[in-house]
């Protein structure tokens, strides 16, 4: 598929806020990196290094687009229930982030961690699309829901009478 090359440029202050940092890095782990150009400049905002980020983008043919996969039909009514949970999540990092929500994990991506229950971070890994830096920044926040679901169930399951 062609890519369509777009531009993204930071400014990075040495007495500036971490976060740009922050942002510059999360750019450059979600988008498929062409080129970075980085000069120090001397201009009306004080001395700084300026990032230019050259990136591609996929064109997709017109009319052309990703088949839409209705998860409560391929997930069992449980296994939704966690995929809900675990959306619901991605939602509140995406949005405290600024960042969409698929740069944390894809559907797809919570989908399979449905199916098949990650129990260390080298489970997350193993997923399609997903690499270290990914896990180092998420992994423990999705593991921890899987392990506080699991807990949940056994004190429920104490619960009970036998």
């Amino acid at each position: 598929m062609p890519l369509l090359t777009q531009f993204q440029s930071f400014y990075i202050s040495p007495f500036g806020e971490s976060h740009v940092c922050d942002d510059l890095n999360l750019f450059l782990r979600s988008h498929r990196i062409v080129n970075v150009e980085k000069r120090l400049i001397d201009g009306e905002r004080g001395t700084g290094w300026l990032f230019l980020v050259e990136y591609g983008a996929e064109l997709k043919p017109s009319g052309a687009s990703s088949p839409r996969i209705d998860y409560r039909e391929v997930l069992t009514e449980q296994e939704y229930a966690m995929f809900e949970q675990l959306r619901n999540v991605r939602k509140a990092i995406s949005e405290k982030q600024g960042v969409p929500v698929y740069t944390v994990f894809t559907n797809e991506q919570l989908a399979a961690m449905v199916k098949k229950p990650p129990t260390e971070l080298k489970d997350i890994q193993a997923l399609p699309g997903v690499g270290e830096a990914k896990v180092k920044q998420y992994g423990e926040i999705f593991l921890n829901v899987f392990k506080n679901n699991s807990s949940g169930k056994q004190n429920e399951t104490q619960k009970q009478p036998v």
